[in-house]
């Protein structure tokens, strides 16, 4: 089994500084601002290799609680779906060491769903999908704002 890294370095530490900036100001709104919509959890990425795109897009509303997302693999040569691989998904809260791991069931060629993917509480989650067969083929992260 892979076990999941501490952190992924897909990011710059430019584009780090540019997220938090405006994570910082979403923040000066305040959660309870008539102006804050919830985050629907949509994300678009090529993972670190460069081999797979990942297109994450949760089945509604990222909220606290067990939340499902679905996963498109396709292949960055060809544009075909990347079909009977493993996903696997670790969440985790960096800050507070929050985390779990998860398997998806491929339910269309291409498309995977990751079921309930628990977020205990608000704050920055970090989601870490990684492609593999057998060995690891594609990785990418995305970070997630949970009220």
């Amino acid at each position: 089994m892979i076990e999941p890294r501490a952190r992924l370095s897909t990011r710059s530490s430019r584009e780090r500084r540019a997220a938090l900036a405006a994570l910082a100001l979403v923040a000066l709104q305040g959660c309870g601002s008539p102006d804050w919509e919830p985050d629907p959890g949509n994300r678009l990425d090529v993972g670190v290799n460069g081999r797979i795109e990942f297109a994450v897009e949760s089945t509604e509303p990222i909220k606290r609680g067990k939340n499902t997302f679905h996963v498109r693999l396709t292949w960055t040569d060809s544009r075909n779906p990347v079909q009977r691989i493993k996903l696997r998904v670790h969440t985790m809260m960096l800050t507070m060491g929050h985390g779990s791991s998860h398997d998806s069931v491929e339910i269309e060629p291409g498309l995977y769903e990751v079921a309930d993917v628990p977020f205990g509480m608000g704050g920055l989650w970090d989601m870490q999908c990684r492609a593999l067969a057998a060995s690891l083929i594609d990785e990418a992260e995305f970070t997630f704002d949970v009220h």
